[in-house]
């Protein structure tokens, strides 16, 4: 290979589904997380229904040398996911995943989104690195949350442990609003909202939920882990909650996500009550919805070695420490 690459940044078309595919095995084999990635009609229907937006690099005979996207989960998610970022083995050095990324936020902009969140592996911190040259903040931290049969071709790699992701988000056009949590989570979450120049009132209240709670968990057996989305917070919310985790208590998962509607005023007290039940802080996620910001809690179910989590700057091992830390706090108390 010559120091030079010729390739194009453009959108994932009908063409080049079996290109990507390609790409995909190039750089993780057979151990992508997600079986979209390798399915070619559900990489179409994904395309199709602008669930996916996608951006490639392109060389000039039609292979494909790296791809990332913004993924929406539903038609209320307003920030959505920025992933599926992979770059060939050959061809990294080349800006490649830069240009990627640049593309992916004319995209946003063009959606006129509020901003978008994505997960940054953390047994090295190349795309960590990648977040923060585009001015991106870390929110949180998922630990544990991918098995350690995932293998980046060419980087290091930690088999003996499960791999943790650190959470950022990048903000485009904030829709300010007033959030409700614990009274030990508001400084911290006040702190992550000036580093983003998020305007945010955060509160604290005692209010318990109204009405029947609304939620819905959706298990991804391939990497062992279960989401659970919260809706509507009512006055059933902690035995709601309690009954999908029966229902999911056989499973053996990894780790279950809880998804928390902090723009109701209920949040406070229904945070407080999950950390009984051995939830903790995952990540802020701002702007998740049409309806406002998300706290993604977590309960982990493994053991993970913390001191493999890499973070590329001291803005996140502060936030590795808080919710390290709160794992720990909540497990004397649940």
């Amino acid at each position: 290979m010559t120091n030079e690459i010729n390739f194009d940044i453009a959108s994932l078309g009908p063409t080049d589904i079996t290109p990507l595919i390609d790409c995909v095995r190039r750089c993780y084999g057979e151990s992508y997380p997600n079986p979209v990635m390798y399915d070619p009609s559900k990489l179409k229907e994904a395309i199709d229904t602008k669930l996916m937006h996608s951006v490639i690099a392109k060389l000039p005979n039609g292979e494909i040398i790296g791809h990332c996207a913004l993924t929406f989960d539903g038609p209320q998610n307003t920030s959505p996911e920025a992933g599926k970022m992979m770059v060939d083995p050959n061809y990294r050095g080349h800006q490649v995943a830069e240009k990627m990324a640049q593309k992916r936020i004319e995209i946003a902009r063009t959606l006129a989104l509020p901003g978008f969140w994505t997960e940054c592996v953390t047994n090295h911190p190349y795309s960590q690195h990648e977040m923060i040259a585009f001015n991106a903040k870390e929110t949180g931290l998922f630990i544990g949350d991918m098995p350690s049969t995932i293998a980046m071709k060419g980087l290091e790699n930690h088999p003996d442990t499960r791999m943790s992701l650190l959470a950022f988000y990048l903000s485009i056009e904030d829709r300010p609003h007033t959030i409700y949590l614990p009274s030990n989570h508001t400084t911290h979450t006040q702190e992550l909202a000036q580093d983003l120049n998020l305007d945010r009132k955060v509160l604290v209240s005692n209010q318990a939920g109204k009405g029947q709670t609304i939620i819905n968990t959706v298990v991804n057996s391939g990497i062992q882990t279960a989401n659970i989305s919260v809706e509507l917070i009512g006055n059933d919310f902690l035995q709601a909650v309690e009954n999908q985790l029966k229902s999911i208590q056989d499973l053996n998962l990894a780790s279950i996500y809880l998804d928390l509607p902090i723009e109701q005023e209920a949040a406070s007290k229904a945070f407080e009550d999950l950390e009984k039940h051995g939830f903790f802080w995952g990540s802020w996620m701002p702007n998740y919805s049409s309806k406002g910001d998300v706290v993604r809690l977590q309960k982990i179910n493994q053991t993970v070695n913390v001191d493999e989590i890499v973070c590329a700057r001291p803005q996140g091992d502060s936030v590795k420490s808080y919710v390290v830390s709160e794992w720990k706090r909540t497990q004397k108390s649940a």
